[in-house]
């Protein structure tokens, strides 16, 4: 019951989100509310390490199909994109 109104989501970092109705942290009996959140982050361990290859990620359509000169590109990646300071 408690584990369909706990949420996960990530941020643009890939950091791990978890929102809980301030409610139920009130109100659930403390066992019950951590085994929760213990399934809940067993299940999104499981999808992060899952995902062991590019298969169904739309993301691997695009990547590698740019090509240039740049060799050191992390390294000196705003002045190659924006130009000197």
């Amino acid at each position: 019951m408690i584990k369909d109104n706990l949420n996960i989501a990530y941020d643009l970092s890939g950091n791990l989100l978890l929102t809980i109705p301030k409610s139920y942290i009130q109100n659930a009996d403390q066992d019950t509310l951590l085994q929760s959140v213990e399934r809940l982050l067993k299940s999104a361990k499981k999808k992060v390490t899952s995902r062991s290859n590019w298969q169904g990620d739309s993301a691997a359509d695009i990547v590698g199909i740019g090509e240039s000169g740049v060799t050191n590109g992390s390294v000196d990646h705003d002045s190659v994109l924006y130009g000197p300071e």
